[in-house]
């Protein structure tokens, strides 16, 4: 448990980041090429499993570019052989891979959340005043649309501490 928590809060954080700019990003461009784009990898990201998105994680960054070492925890202090700054370089690759498929689901959730209140009355009250829309978008929608977002963001942390386990031996580590 003592790296259960701070991986599934760092994946959080990194889930709630990218979907939530994925999401807005494709409901301001509805129906445009942004959009299909942006929920087209959120499909992709949603099929992929988060076990197998972390070996092409280690793939890549730490057995081709060798940016990260494949596993282990070097500790969070230097009595244990690391640094605050080390730990969370180990845990920034698990986390991702934690986070892409939560991300994916967020940001369709936010998209459509966004969608739906962009439709509303004083959405088009505050653009007929001349507000623009990108100052629309994020000083109304966006407050109203994050009602759905929070509840599924709470139930999905449940879902990160379950897939931490899984992530954890696949990088090795102590969780």
């Amino acid at each position: 448990l003592a790296l259960t928590i701070p991986l599934a809060l760092l994946a959080m954080l990194i889930t709630a980041v990218l979907a939530l700019l994925a999401g807005v990003y494709a409901a301001s461009r509805h129906n445009r090429w942004g959009d299909v784009g942006v929920m087209a990898l959120a499909q992709i990201g949603i099929a992929i499993p988060n076990f197998w998105f972390a070996i092409l994680l280690i793939l890549l960054f730490s057995v081709k570019l060798q940016w990260f070492s494949a596993g282990g925890f070097p500790g969070w202090t230097q009595a244990s052989g690391g640094s605050p700054l080390e730990a969370l370089k180990a845990l920034l690759l698990p986390a991702i891979a934690l986070a892409v498929v939560q991300a994916a689901i967020l940001a369709r959730i936010t998209r459509s959340a966004v969608l739906e209140v962009l439709r509303e009355d004083f959405v088009r009250t505050a653009r007929a005043k001349g507000l623009s829309q990108r100052a629309a978008l994020w000083g109304h929608v966006l407050r109203n649309a994050m009602i759905p977002v929070v509840t599924v963001m709470g139930l999905q942390f449940a879902s990160l501490l379950a897939g931490t386990i899984v992530v954890e031996n696949v990088f090795y580590l102590p969780g």
